[in-house]
């Protein structure tokens, strides 16, 4: 029983999926891919490679720029700045723990970063896409 039991704790860790992203990809200010759908209990993994940058959850409209330290709501991040100026390629790993839209910037630059397009969404939906909030960033 208790094996059983283990094994079932263990099904959403053997299902898991890592959504590779790099950060700052030809030292742009940019997230590629700039979009995931993720499950519960996938990993997304962001790589910085280039300049010092960050990856913050943020709001999906009004104060969305920059993204605060310790980041937006329930289940939000913050790496705090990661900086590839040696050379490292930093890594900042989120564990997906519901499938509720997230948004997320760069809060570098008092959100230069962020208004620049520098932004990302973790399950955008219908009625919280990418474009809106791209334009929301841009505006805010």
């Amino acid at each position: 029983m208790f094996s059983k039991l283990v094994f079932l704790a263990l099904i959403p860790a053997i299902f898991a999926a890592d959504h590779a992203v790099t950060v700052g990809a030809n030292n742009g200010l940019t997230f590629t891919p700039n979009t995931i759908t993720a499950a519960v209990g996938d990993t997304v993994t962001f790589t910085v490679v280039s300049r010092n940058h960050s990856v913050t959850s943020t709001n999906f409209s009004g104060a969305v720029c920059p993204p605060p330290r310790g980041g937006v709501g329930p289940n939000g991040f913050d790496s705090g700045f990661l900086s590839d100026l040696d050379g490292s390629m930093p890594k900042f790993v989120y564990t997906v723990r519901d499938t509720n839209p997230h948004f997320g910037a760069c809060m570098q630059a008092a959100g230069a970063h962020c208004r620049a397009g520098m932004t990302f969404a973790i399950n955008p939906s219908a009625t919280q896409t990418y474009a809106q909030f791209n334009r929301n960033a841009a505006a805010s």
